[in-house]
């Protein structure tokens, strides 16, 4: 019976940022549970483009349907297409992941106002985006469940990360709003709180990733995989009374004073 909840089987999936670590993990988890899976780039660089095919394969050596597009995740036409990509080939969109995930570390005196809307568009606004363009097949539907995968740092600041932390911060509030919204739908959303890992951005400096080892009480990064297993969670009939809620998984760091 509790397997059967954690059953993803027969479901339609779509993973925006599977370029990046977190949202590849999130998507092959989401396949192995039994998903087919649509993935998609935050932005249109070459390096996400490979890492997105790279995911799709993935997810058809698991015997799954799936895809791979490259996109801008800010861009409101091309997430439409995306999510009418995705509901043309599946059926129906049963579930979105956004795991969108551009850093950006600069004194706040020094950002530009064109980078601090870039940070903006590619962090927060194509959250929106993803959601509105998805959020509509799913109210219709009356069924959907939507997993925004924000950072620690949207509960703590960070010298050199006001655009970033502000960007994330968005998200989770922007979920909660959702979830008020859309509960009369029957849709769900919530977002994981992730911890820090090894993946460059604000880590890219050796000495800044030993003292966050060093602060963290488990003393080590976390890995993208120990996310993904709560983002299978809560698209699943085991959390289907679950809304506007954030799980943290993030070591401990906010249990720091």
């Amino acid at each position: 019976m509790v397997a059967e909840h954690f059953s993803l089987a027969g479901k339609a999936a779509l993973v925006i940022g599977a370029s990046n670590p977190l949202g590849r993990a999130a998507a092959v988890a989401l396949a192995e549970a039994g998903a087919d899976v649509g993935v998609a780039t935050t932005t249109r660089s070459a390096r996400e483009e490979v890492a997105a095919n790279s995911c799709a394969n993935e997810i058809w050596a698991l015997d799954r349907k799936g895809f791979a597009q490259a996109m801008d995740a800010a861009d409101e036409r091309e997430v439409d297409s995306l999510v009418e990509r995705a509901v043309s080939e599946f059926g129906r969109i049963d579930i979105l992941v956004n795991a969108q995930d551009v850093h950006f570390a600069k004194p706040a005196l020094d950002i530009s106002l064109a980078e601090w809307r870039r940070v903006i568009d590619a962090n927060l606004t194509g959250v929106f985006l993803a959601c509105r363009a998805a959020g509509r097949e799913m109210v219709t539907r009356e069924s959907g469940r939507i997993v925004n995968i924000s950072s620690v740092l949207a509960e703590r600041g960070m010298a050199n990360g006001s655009a970033y932390c502000a960007a994330q911060a968005g998200v989770l509030n922007l979920t909660r709003a959702l979830a008020l919204e859309w509960a009369r739908s029957g849709v769900t959303i919530n977002a994981v709180g992730a911890g820090w890992i090894d993946a460059g951005g604000f880590l890219a400096d050796e000495n800044m990733k030993r003292q966050l080892e060093r602060y963290l009480p488990y003393k080590r990064l976390a890995e993208p995989e120990e996310i993904s297993g709560a983002v299978v969670y809560l698209v699943s009939d085991a959390a289907a009374y679950l809304t506007g809620q954030v799980v943290w998984i993030e070591g401990g760091a906010l249990s720091h004073v």
